[in-house]
């Protein structure tokens, strides 16, 4: 929304069990530059049943470039719960805007100058940015290695994408997730647009939330140079892994779809087999591109299990367990 007046922003995060991961994005949050006439205060949501992560907080304390650290316990399990009580604390502290990272991810040094700009350029109420594999040196075997370049390229094809698609107009075929995020909290205190909790394990709720915004009429933006980095823990790496993000995400994407149009249960049977000829494809392909289409076997195995998944009404519990430290 355009605007010069002086902005107060909660940027947020959510974590559990990741004390390494957390410091790390606590520490790239106090070496970023701060947009003018902004008053910003950094959140971190830990969604367990104890406090376990203030320890990390405090040892960070005080931030270099001066910006305000809070923690709030949230006992509630599941993603949801946790962004939602983000949300309520946003408001509670007057604040406009709430921005959302990962825990396991660290922020570009002009990120919120950049997302900030985007806002104030822009007439939207809900903003995306890009996100970007961030290049961390260790020992990896052939396949965890050959899996790790797979994910950068992915990321860089999304990217790539989204920056074609989407500018500070809108997002026409692209999903803003909370990876990288910033929302008027009027998204939710004025529209009642809250992050699904029925979906407590599930992922995908800042997916239907980004659906609903868009349903309502409300603007979005994508800002292409506010970037993220995300570290890949090894679990992830792992062939099994990524079949079942695959899988757990159209699980999720079709359930949502079905609830609103039962009869998209018959489009499987056009599109499964076409999955799986575009499997075969990509199999044929793995010796004569280096492995490059591996991921895209896995994911696409993943996907096509996750439609059958839907059919039959199993849920995802992809985020029942914590990846990486």
């Amino acid at each position: 929304m355009s605007t010069s007046r002086t902005l107060r922003i909660t940027v947020s995060t959510l974590t559990r069990q990741r004390p390494a991961m957390l410091a790390a994005l606590i520490e790239s949050w106090g070496k970023m530059a701060l947009p003018v006439d902004c008053e910003i205060t950094c959140l971190v949501v830990e969604n367990d049943s104890e406090p376990k992560s203030v320890g990390v907080i405090e040892a960070a304390k005080p931030l270099p470039n001066g910006m305000g650290l809070a923690y709030v316990l949230e006992t509630e399990p599941g993603i949801p719960f946790g962004r939602n009580r983000a949300a309520k604390e946003a408001i509670a502290a007057g604040s406009d805007l709430l921005a959302f990272v990962d825990d396991d991810e660290i922020v570009a040094e002009d990120w919120l100058l950049k997302l900030i700009a985007a806002y104030r350029q822009s007439e939207a109420l809900l903003i995306g940015g890009p996100l970007r594999v961030k290049q961390t040196p260790r020992k990896l075997s052939f396949i965890d290695a050959l899996m790790d370049k797979c994910i950068a390229r992915r990321y860089l094809r999304k990217e790539t994408r989204a920056a074609r698609r989407a500018d500070l107009t809108g997002t026409p075929g692209v999903t803003i997730v909370t990876n990288n995020w910033l929302a008027e909290t009027s998204v939710f205190e004025k529209h009642g647009i809250w992050f699904d909790e029925k979906m407590r394990f599930t992922g995908g709720t800042d997916s239907k939330l980004c659906a609903e915004v868009k349903a309502a009429g409300l603007p979005t933006a994508w800002a292409a140079d506010a970037a993220v980095y995300e570290e890949i823990p090894l679990e992830r790496l792992a062939v099994s892994y990524q079949f079942k993000r695959g899988r757990d995400q159209s699980s999720t994407n079709y359930s949502r779809k079905l609830e609103g149009q039962p009869s998209a249960k018959y489009n499987v049977l056009v599109s499964v087999p076409i999955k799986i000829v575009i499997i075969c494809g990509l199999v044929i392909a793995l010796p004569f591109t280096g492995g490059r289409t591996l991921l895209d076997v896995v994911r696409t195995s993943g996907w096509v299990a996750g439609r059958f998944d839907a059919l039959l009404g199993r849920r995802s519990d992809l985020y029942k367990t914590v990846t990486g430290d």
